[in-house]
C-alpha cells in the first residue's frame, strides 16, 4: 500500500466517525471535575510563567483545546 493510498484510506476512515465521535464528546468535560480541575491548574502554570502559545496534539474535536482558550491560555490543535 502506498504512502498516499494509506493516507486516503485513514482520512476517510476517520471522517466516517468524526460526527458521532464529536458528539460522545460533546460536555465530557463537565462530568468530569478532575480533568476540569487539572487543566485549571495547567492553564495556571502556564499563565503564570509567560508560557504558551500551547498545542493540544491528537485534538480530536477540540474540548480541550476549547477550554483552554476560556481558561485564557493561548492553543491550538492539531488532529489528522
Amino acid at each position: 500500500m502506498s504512502a498516499e493510498t494509506w493516507l486516503a484510506d485513514t482520512r476517510t476512515s476517520y471522517d466516517t466517525v468524526a460526527v458521532s465521535y464529536a458528539d460522545r464528546l460533546r460536555g465530557s468535560l463537565e462530568a468530569h471535575p478532575h480533568m476540569r480541575a487539572a487543566l485549571g491548574t495547567f492553564a495556571e502554570s502556564v499563565r503564570s510563567t509567560g508560557g504558551g502559545p500551547v498545542v493540544d496534539m491528537g485534538c480530536g474535536p477540540g474540548h480541550v483545546t476549547a477550554h483552554l482558550r476560556g481558561l485564557g491560555v493561548v492553543a491550538f490543535g492539531i488532529d489528522l
